[in-house]
């Protein structure tokens, strides 16, 4: 059976040369302890079962779905793979898991998705397999992830609704996490002179300049279908740095900041950029365009999760070389700019009757080994562990020069990346209606109208 499942035509790694997150390693509650158990725990302990693994189709699931036969040697657990594409996987995950489904064992899913899973107890804490000696192995090393991924999934239930803090639960694993960058084809902005952006009014400049030398061009890449996924890369990335906050307190109550003034500036700037950059497809066009446009050379530039540009420099691919990287853009007032993080994570369905098999699945899938063989492969990028960036064979492979500036960009944006969103219940339905109206203003409906309008809805919502 063939486990090579990426529509992404493109594989490859990135890297950073002795990268240490300074601004992104933030202090943990130390809610889970390492196993102590001198002994290796008993990977055939739940031999001749069969799970299932759910993933979006994506060159992480690509990574380790290429070494399903070593687990299923290892353990006599066979696991059965169903990945999606990006909208059909959100949505059939929402429905396997609100409605307490076994079928799915083990599941992908970001931060954002699981505040809203997690207060109806269709997400198993992992605490408890954390700490059993027989079911985690010693050299399992949890403390590995980079803090700042263990922080961001970890939080208390509270009267249903999301709490960070000390003493939360651990709702899934880091499995790979990337931050919000500019992309751009060097080799076409060189061609004609373009500077590389750095606002929104100078990316609206540069796309009417590149679309009068060269019409066959489109600008710029975006997502732009009405889906949480399209606002968590560009627009709010964009947004933060003009002061937006999709949740604020007002006299001590929750409100949404996204009919402010603040908001107001971004999203006429932003949607003047979409209209001046995006493709006529924009409505329609999730993350698979927006690479395939990059990597083709059909789009010059690109505003989305860093990796794609890593994966299509890799050696071989047509556009190997010629994809270089910047920070995302930022309101031309603000000082510096700001980039959303995103965490992909291994989580277990509560439904699940396989639910130590499914633990011996998480565990392995996110082990040193493979975390280490995911990223030299140049698809499990960028990896959560610190072990990983200490590598040599990672970094060797990492900082191949056709990769062009990914390393110094990476730095500089991963000091400043950072959960953009507000934790709680609700996320994805308000995100989903930010993008409608998003879809809406960028097609001629008034900014200030439909933000008011916009409020209002999620303001019912609370």
């Amino acid at each position: 059976m063939s486990y090579s499942l990426s529509v992404v035509r493109s594989g490859a790694a990135r890297t950073a040369k002795g990268i240490v997150f300074a601004s992104a390693l933030m202090a943990t509650t130390g809610v889970v302890s390492s196993a102590t158990a001198a002994d290796k725990v008993n990977w055939r302990q739940f031999e001749g079962t069969t799970i299932t693994w759910a993933y979006d189709i994506h060159p992480y699931a690509d990574a380790l779905a290429a070494k399903l036969p070593e687990f299923e040697k290892l353990t006599g657990i066979k696991v059965v793979p169903e990945l999606y594409p990006d909208d059909s996987y959100w949505n059939k995950l929402t429905l396997q898991l609100t409605t307490k489904s076994p079928a799915w064992d083990v599941v992908g899913t970001g931060i954002q998705p699981a505040w809203d899973f997690a207060p109806g107890g269709s997400l198993e804490p992992l605490d408890k397999y954390l700490n059993d000696a027989k079911l985690t192995d010693a050299g399992y090393d949890y403390k590995d992830f980079f803090p700042s991924l263990r922080t961001a999934l970890t939080w208390k239930v509270e009267d249903g609704q999301i709490a960070q803090g000390e003493g939360g639960n651990v709702w899934a694993i880091p499995h790979a996490f990337e931050n919000i960058q500019l992309f751009y084809r060097k080799d076409i902005l060189d061609k004609y002179k373009i500077t590389v952006p750095t606002t929104p009014p100078e990316m609206a400049a540069a796309c009417e300049k590149l679309k009068a030398a060269d019409p066959s061009v489109t600008p710029l890449g975006v997502r732009g279908v009405r889906f949480w996924s399209s606002i968590h890369t560009a627009a709010i990335s964009i947004a933060s740095s003009y002061g937006v906050k999709d949740f604020v307190i007002n006299d001590g109550k929750l409100d949404t900041g996204l009919d402010s003034p603040e908001s107001i500036a971004f999203h006429k700037d932003y949607v003047d950029m979409i209209k001046k950059c995006a493709a006529p497809s924009f409505a329609n066009d999730n993350w698979y365009q927006v690479v395939d446009g990059i990597s083709s050379g059909r789009t010059a530039m690109a505003i989305d999760s860093n990796m794609f540009g890593f994966w299509n420099d890799v050696a071989g691919q047509p556009a190997s070389g010629k994809i270089a990287f910047a920070p995302p853009l930022h309101a031309p007032n603000a000082k510096n700019f700001e980039s959303n993080i995103w965490i992909w994570s291994l989580a277990m369905n509560s439904a699940s009757q396989k639910k130590g098999a499914a633990w011996l699945f998480i565990q392995w899938a996110t082990s040193k080994d493979v975390v280490l063989a995911g990223a030299v492969s140049g698809k499990l990028v960028n990896p959560p562990r610190t072990s990983t960036w200490n590598d040599k064979a990672w970094l060797d492979y990492a900082s191949k020069p056709e990769f062009n500036n990914f390393v110094e960009s990476f730095k500089t944006t991963q000091d400043r990346a950072a959960l953009a969103f507000t934790a709680r219940v609700g996320f994805g339905e308000a995100m989903n209606a930010w993008a409608v109206a998003m879809q809406k203003m960028v097609n001629g409906d008034d900014v200030e109208t439909t933000l008011k309008a916009l409020a209002e809805e999620i303001r019912a919502g609370l």
